[in-house]
């Protein structure tokens, strides 16, 4: 009745036709018969009022769980506060049982992966900072935290203790390692050779010399000396040479201050009678006897030394401070450091040492001023002899200070890498590489401040690497930056050890233009071109360009910023020297613009044995044969490969067109050493203009 009543309804309010009216009754009466035939399965549902009491039962119920519910967990929180301690310790025992399981089950998984480990899957640490030198100085480090590992880092070699096996990391990919089974191998031989050198050093016994250059009296002829005292006149005895000297040398002083936490103070000098002379000098820890970054030694204040006056930075400073006991003799905290510091000075090599011979000759050639620079024979203490000529461009402000600092940063990044006279190629072109990227990152900041960002250099070294004295072979070691070229004369052939970096090359101009640069030729030369003054808010200024002729080069500020074109990334040759070999030639590219490299290679063998008259006779030749550069040759002629030099000379002889009696007497002929070219008299100096194109 219900769904007719809704259906009449329905169709009252819709009146738009009789098939419309007639779906919905049909729809409507579907629905009521689906309700019916819901109410029938459920059963009968009841009056409305059986309805209304079955809802209220219901809540009841629901209330009176509810309240059962609270009154359980009152009564449960009564209890446990009751009994805190019972269920405190039942508590223990659960997580001690879990804990043991845990345990177990660790140790147990632990043992299993022990005992699936092979030793070819041993990995060993590699980060360096958590190794620390070895006590006994052989050169490894030891692992701090487990003492299972030893590290040498000359090699490149680790060590796992217990099975002494070897391990090293393979090219390319330095998360695996090479295990290492034969003694033989290559890296293996390295290692064991520079602990034989750690051993030379510490076991060599010196002998003292008098000032006429003999030795000075040893212990087997003491006896003879005392017999002789004995019978000597009387009077004071005279003090050995050898005390005198240091006596003289060194100073006593007492430590007027001291800072422990910056690691330097200053000394003032005392006399005889414990009196202070004179101020203060300054001292600074790394200047104390034995005193290291990992082991420092701090001055006591008010304590007696004894020190050497020197310099350092253009100040006063003390030098080889020790501090001195009771009887006056320096502590014995010094004493083995003393003794390590002078075996390791006996081992510094020189140019003169090494029996090589070395000059310089620099001109100016056409040009108004002189802009090349030249560094020859800087010792590098243990580790060899350096050498440089560099080209300055724009002014002499790079290559001034690359002259003065380059060799340094070489050195200090030596020390860094502990790089010894037989430590692997990688290693030593690695520490070369930072030194020119910090030296450029120097002028590139100086450049900034005092406004000299148009000025460059080139760059070419040579490092006779390696020490004879500790039986290590001599390697060359040649990194150039730009056109300035390294030339070796090999059995009277030339052998260019160094590769411009010009805009012609392929891979260079590659490089450049994938940077965003342009290499472009001007005036008949290839340049790399940039934006005079890129920082500027004119725009015209801005195209107003500035050519570089070489690639790679220190300095240049506006090649660097804002886009990198010239880098100061060196290409480093590492060259095993021979008998073949007879000298070495650095020269700027004033004189390869207009020599071939056998040309000079020929004009030094003119004079093999007169270091000073091959570097003239190459710059005379320069110059005659036209080049409108600064000229600079360095020759350094290799002693000991003098007895091989006749036979290279006679094979060559027709070329030089020298006689061979007159190149072994180091003279040539008239008119040799640059009078086959020729010069037009009429050649002006040529102003050294920044090379400008709009």
């Amino acid at each position: 009745g219900g769904g007719g009543g809704g259906s009449r309804s329905r169709g009252r309010r819709s009146r738009s036709g009789g098939a419309r009216r007639t779906a919905r009754r049909s729809r409507s009466r579907e629905r009521a018969e689906r309700a019916r035939q819901r109410s029938r399965s459920r059963g009968t549902r009841g009056t409305s009022g059986e309805r209304r009491q079955a809802k209220q039962g219901a809540t009841s119920r629901s209330r009176e769980r509810r309240r059962h519910r609270s009154r359980s967990q009152s009564e449960r929180a009564k209890q446990q506060q009751q009994q805190p301690a019972r269920r405190t310790s039942r508590s223990r025992r659960r997580s001690r049982s879990r804990g043991r399981r845990y345990s177990r089950s660790k140790s147990h998984s632990r043992r299993a992966r022990r005992r699936s480990r092979s030793p070819e899957e041993r990995i060993p640490p590699v980060d360096f900072s958590d190794y620390e030198p070895s006590p006994d100085g052989g050169g490894w480090y030891v692992y701090k935290k487990t003492g299972k590992w030893k590290y040498h880092p000359e090699t490149g070699l680790y060590l796992h203790v217990k099975s002494k096996v070897y391990y090293v990391q393979k090219e390319g990919d330095p998360k695996t390692f090479r295990k290492i089974e034969d003694d033989e191998d290559p890296v293996v031989k390295k290692m064991k050779q520079s602990e034989e050198m750690r051993k030379a050093i510490q076991s060599t016994e010196f002998v003292k010399f008098d000032e006429s250059g003999n030795p000075a009296v040893q212990d087997d002829q003491l006896a003879v000396v005392e017999e002789a005292v004995a019978h000597k006149a009387p009077g004071p005895d005279p003090k050995p040479l050898e005390m005198v000297r240091e006596e003289e040398l060194r100073h006593e002083g007492r430590v007027q201050k001291w800072d422990s936490d910056k690691g330097f103070g200053f000394i003032v000098a005392i006399n005889r009678e414990g009196e202070e002379i004179g101020k203060g000098v300054f001292v600074h820890r790394k200047n104390v006897v034995g005193s290291t970054a990992t082991n420092p030694i701090n001055l006591k204040e008010g304590g007696k030394v004894a020190y050497k006056p020197g310099e350092q930075d253009n100040r006063p400073c003390a030098l080889e401070v020790m501090m001195l006991g009771a009887d006056g003799k320096p502590l014995p905290i010094h004493a083995g450091a003393q003794t390590l510091e002078e075996k390791k000075k006996s081992y510094y090599v020189t140019a003169e040492s090494l029996g090589l011979r070395v000059h310089a000759e620099s001109w100016p050639g056409l040009k108004k001023t002189l802009q090349d620079r030249f560094v020859s024979d800087e010792a590098m203490e243990e580790l060899g002899v350096y050498f440089a000529v560099l080209d300055g461009h724009g002014g002499t402000q790079v290559a001034d200070h690359a002259a003065k600092q380059l060799h340094k940063n070489i050195m200090n990044h030596f020390r860094q890498k502990q790089v010894q006279p037989a430590s692997r190629d990688e290693k030593i072109k690695l520490a070369i590489k930072e030194a020119f990227t910090q030296t450029d990152k120097e002028i590139l900041n100086m450049a900034e401040r005092k406004k000299f960002e148009l000025v460059g250099s080139t760059v070419v070294t040579a490092l006779l690497h390696g020490n004879p004295k500790l039986g290590t072979a001599l390697r060359l070691v040649i990194a150039n930056l730009g056109d300035s070229r390294a030339v070796l004369c090999r059995g009277g052939q030339a052998v260019a050890v160094s590769e411009d970096h010009k805009p012609t090359r392929i891979d260079e101009k590659k490089r450049i233009e994938r940077a965003g640069g342009l290499v472009l030729q001007v005036r008949g030369a290839w340049r790399v071109a940039a934006s005079t003054n890129p920082n500027s808010m004119s725009k015209s200024a801005r195209r107003e360009y500035q050519g570089l002729a070489m690639t790679r080069s220190l300095g240049d500020l506006y090649f660097k910023q804002p886009t990198t074109l010239s880098i100061a990334e060196p290409e480093i040759q590492v060259v095993p020297l021979s008998d073949k070999d007879l000298f070495l030639v650095l020269a700027t590219d004033g004189v390869y613009d207009v020599l071939t490299n056998q040309e000079v290679v020929d004009l030094v063998l003119r004079h093999w044995d007169n270091p000073e008259e091959a570097a003239k006779n190459v710059v005379r030749s320069a110059y005659k044969r036209g080049s409108e550069d600064n000229l600079t040759v360095l020759v350094i002629q290799f002693g000991w490969a003098d007895k091989n030099v006749p036979k290279y000379l006679e094979k060559r002889s027709g070329t030089l067109g020298v006689s061979l009696g007159d190149a072994l007497a180091g003279v040539s002929k008239k008119g040799s050493g640059g009078d086959i070219f020729t010069v037009s008299s009429s050649k002006k100096p040529v102003d050294d203009d920044v090379d400008m194109f709009g």
